[in-house]
């Protein structure tokens, strides 16, 4: 397998090469600052100082020839929106990007990135959700839809079709419940009444609603 090349090395490009790393990924990294490739020299067998604007660097690189590449610099607008748009030049078949803003996201879009990540957005929409404390977790896949972890409350354990209850009554559902003993289940297999913890889905905000009417 090609290795997944890495254009920007600051917090968030590192983070994602050492959790590349750890599944066992190989990565190529560039950066135009010599302290940070060698800083990441220690946890990356493959890096490299360049500047990924120039795309005659990047094919000397042999970027043409892998499958899957990122743009990790944020910060830099002019850099990052040339380096992606190198990669698409380069024929990259999956190219991600991470952008800092909305404006910055949709160029990113609009010349060719398959993928386009925002971080901080993304961890602050978490954390938001989070704060309230009425669930253990919560993920967002787009903004019409989320998944919560919480304790199962008893107005769904007591139903016998719990998924029919918490359809009609507040428009979201029950993926998968944790039975002790017997760890994650799917929806269809779990007695929802035995479970200690459960996943919920639906519309981010059906799933706020649902969650503070359990709670109280």
């Amino acid at each position: 397998m090609s290795p997944v090349v890495i254009l920007g090395l600051g917090r968030f490009g590192m983070a994602l090469a050492e959790e590349l790393v750890l599944y066992g990924v190989e990565v190529m990294a560039v950066d135009t600052e010599e302290r940070r490739v060698n800083a990441a020299s220690r946890t990356l067998a493959h890096c490299v100082v360049a500047d990924s604007v120039d795309i005659e660097v990047l094919r000397k690189l042999g970027v043409d020839e892998v499958q899957r590449a990122v743009v990790a610099i944020g910060s830099n607008l002019e850099a990052s929106i040339l380096s992606a748009s190198n990669l698409v030049e380069l024929g990259v078949p999956n190219i991600w990007a991470k952008a800092d803003s909305d404006a910055h996201a949709r160029i990113l879009e609009q010349i060719g990135a398959h993928h386009v990540v925002r971080p901080e957005r993304d961890t602050a929409r978490r954390v938001a959700h989070l704060l309230d404390g009425s669930f253990q977790d919560y993920a967002e896949f787009d903004e019409h839809h989320g998944v919560i972890k919480m304790v199962p409350p008893r107005s769904v354990s007591r139903h016998h079709n719990p998924n029919d209850f918490l359809y009609n009554e507040y428009g979201v559902y029950v993926t998968s419940c944790r039975i002790p003993g017997k760890g994650w289940l799917p929806a269809a297999k779990c007695d929802i009444s035995a479970a200690d913890l459960a996943l919920f889905a639906g519309d981010p905000a059906k799933l706020e609603a649902f969650a503070k009417a359990a709670g109280n």
